[in-house]
């Protein structure tokens, strides 16, 4: 009985936590671009990070950033309140470029989860090593915030579909109490399984921030948000391995 018991608190737990995830939404319209195998249907100069997102075996969206380093949600790793470093992920796969009827290219294996954090102020974040490397990266902005007004776009892995576009959408003042206050928000639209995927700015195409849920607040209006790679943590954690 003493077993059951503790399984069932376990189970009572881990629901507990997943029920104060936040999850994605669609903002007004559903402008989600299913994009092709070739890229063909997306701005040209999207094309060469194509093969930088992938998919995650437990239903996240990751994204290659360069080395085998690769950048995701962090409640996808179930993080804690603290910065945790150094956490065994051998059970995690990774599929990259599925778009369209295209398969995969490469499958990768998580090798270690160098660090993770998620706390109620707006870092929810996971830095992670792969291997075999994928062979495209998304450069990232560690040395500037991305203002209210400049526009983004997130390339993700919504309900585990092949690769999607939001198109473009801007940098929201933080109008919505509701969410994290340190987040980043934005109604660029995402769903489940787009937990994870980057935050690219238009026209640098860099990684300005991480995507992590959303919050609606009527039938099509709401807020998504994400964890700014200026987050102290997420900024110090990228320096310390070389970018």
């Amino acid at each position: 009985m003493k077993f059951f018991a503790s399984l069932l608190l376990v189970l009572v737990s881990l629901n507990a936590k997943a029920s104060t995830q936040q999850p994605e939404k669609i903002i007004g319209d559903n402008d989600l671009v299913a994009v092709n195998a070739d890229g063909s249907n997306i701005p040209a100069k999207y094309k060469n990070l194509l093969d930088a997102f992938g998919v995650m075996s437990m239903g996240c969206t990751a994204t290659h950033i360069g080395n085998g380093i690769v950048l995701s949600a962090g409640h996808c790793f179930w993080a804690e309140d603290t910065l945790t470093k150094d956490q065994p992920c051998s059970d995690t796969t990774i599929d990259w470029g599925v778009r369209g009827d295209k398969k995969a290219y490469l499958t990768s294996k998580c090798e270690k989860v160098l660090f993770e954090q998620k706390d109620s102020t707006g870092s929810d974040f996971s830095v992670f090593k792969v291997s075999p490397i994928p062979t495209a990266a998304v450069g990232v902005e560690l040395d500037r915030k991305e203002l209210p007004g400049e526009k983004v776009t997130i390339f993700s892995h919504p309900e585990e579909l092949p690769l999607q576009w939001s198109k473009t959408c801007v940098v929201e003042n933080n109008s919505d109490k509701g969410l994290p206050p340190e987040a980043m928000q934005h109604t660029c639209d995402t769903n489940p399984g787009s937990s994870g995927a980057t935050i690219i700015d238009e026209n640098t195409l860099k990684v300005v921030a991480i995507h992590d849920g959303g919050h609606l607040t009527g039938p099509k209006t709401g807020m998504n948000y994400g964890t700014y790679l200026t987050d102290k943590n997420v900024h110090d954690a990228l320096k310390s391995l070389g970018f």
